[in-house]
């Protein structure tokens, strides 16, 4: 064998460098670019996750409907006593009536009415608008899926915004991007040491670019692998082994449920989507028949009627009605308070997502790697060979 060259002593780090430099180049290829960088449709890169943003974002919205989020669940939760949000509700709704009464309604009756009579007539409309909200929040809260379909909200936020699923996805799985990165850095510097040992026996040229290829190429692999597997715990002697990202099931489920309920199913998301077709036009005919319940309430009334007309009711349901079918719904205090939910959902989703079993869980994050996950390991492959052969030239001599 002769003399060994002591920059044979470089290759284990070499080998490193390429484990991490192959799986930091993955995980930013995983995330970055959001739009396509190059010549299209052959030559350049968008990220995998901004790539296949429809059919990922379509997977975790499926997995939100159909395993972390039951809406008549979390709306069957609001309470209609003691609840400041509906307090505040009713007051509003109270006080603009009030005024119908005394300046629309009957102006010249209420200006001679008797203070008691005033007394009556404001305890019968905090009463009857009590009643009133309760009702559309109760109403709402049963058929709260036929209102707002989260899997369509979900899958639409997620589509209309490239970068938001990267921002989640980086957060949700932050230590598993940077075990990706850490674990190429110590595999390659283990293969890197049997390398050096192969190059000292045998020191053919094409031997570091091929063992350049095998680091990228399995470094990855291993690297990818390692965070789904073992999917149940593995006990090896006095070692335990399983998939990082499942080993972090519970705290994965309280991040999961912050960016998930603070990014997408949030107030405004929610009252967005109550404001479109055909979501609106269901909200409306419930307000509207509740229009219909609490006026009538008011035309039976014999105190109401000493200060006017049934007639002149009709006109002021007609009215309201009106205004009803034409307003904006996401200024609503009722709509604000049936959509001020986030707490529940936080919490019903951190807890079912806590409760699933392993392989579900891992559908979380599978996806996101699966879909091209063969080239960003052969990409770790063909950058350890170009690495490989620099070795060869730098550090030995050349080919020759």
């Amino acid at each position: 064998m002769g003399d060994i060259n002591p920059l044979v002593l470089c290759i284990p780090f070499i080998a490193g460098f390429i484990g991490w430099f192959t799986n930091w180049l993955a995980v930013k290829a995983t995330l970055y670019p959001v739009e396509f960088v190059g010549i299209p449709p052959v030559f350049g890169w968008q990220g995998v996750i901004p790539k296949n943003t429809e059919d990922m974002s379509r997977s975790f919205s499926k997995l939100i409907h159909d395993k972390l989020v039951d809406l008549e669940a979390v709306f069957a939760e609001i309470s209609s006593e003691d609840n400041e949000k509906i307090d505040e509700v009713v007051e509003d709704a109270a006080q603009q009536i009030i005024k119908e009464f005394s300046t629309n309604i009957a102006p010249e009756a209420w200006g001679r009415s008797r203070e008691k009579l005033r007394e009556y007539i404001n305890t019968l409309v905090r009463r009857n608008v009590r009643r009133v909200t309760v009702e559309i929040l109760d109403r709402m809260a049963k058929e709260a899926s036929d209102f707002i379909d989260v899997d369509k909200l979900v899958h639409e936020a997620l589509v209309a915004d490239r970068a938001l699923l990267g921002n989640v996805l980086l957060q949700v799985a932050g230590p598993e991007f940077k075990f990706i990165e850490r674990s190429g850095l110590w595999f390659g510097g283990l293969f890197g040491i049997l390398q050096m040992f192969v190059w000292i026996v045998y020191p053919e040229a094409w031997v570091l670019p091929a063992a350049g290829f095998l680091v990228g190429y399995i470094t990855n692999w291993l690297a990818m692998n390692l965070i789904y597997e073992p999917r149940e715990p593995v006990q090896i002697g006095p070692f335990r082994f399983q998939g990082v990202f499942i080993k972090r099931q519970r705290e994965v489920a309280t991040t999961f449920a912050d960016e998930i309920g603070g990014r997408v199913l949030n107030q405004d998301r929610m009252i967005e989507y109550l404001s479109k077709e055909p979501s609106r036009s269901k909200v409306l005919a419930i307000l509207e028949d509740q229009v219909e319940s609490g006026m009538k309430e008011y035309e039976d009334d014999t105190m109401v009627a000493m200060l006017t007309s049934k007639e002149k009711l009709q006109e002021a349901k007609a009215d309201l009605l009106e205004r009803v079918r034409n307003a904006d719904i996401s200024n609503g205090g009722t709509m604000t308070a049936f959509t001020d939910q986030s707490h529940r959902i936080h919490a019903q989703m951190e807890q079912n997502l806590a409760d699933l079993d392993a392989n579900e869980f891992a559908g979380i994050l599978r996806p996101v790697f699966q879909k091209d996950e063969w080239k960003l390991i052969l990409a770790g492959g063909v950058i350890g060979t170009g690495i490989g052969a620099l070795q060869v030239v730098l550090l030995f001599g050349g080919f020759s």
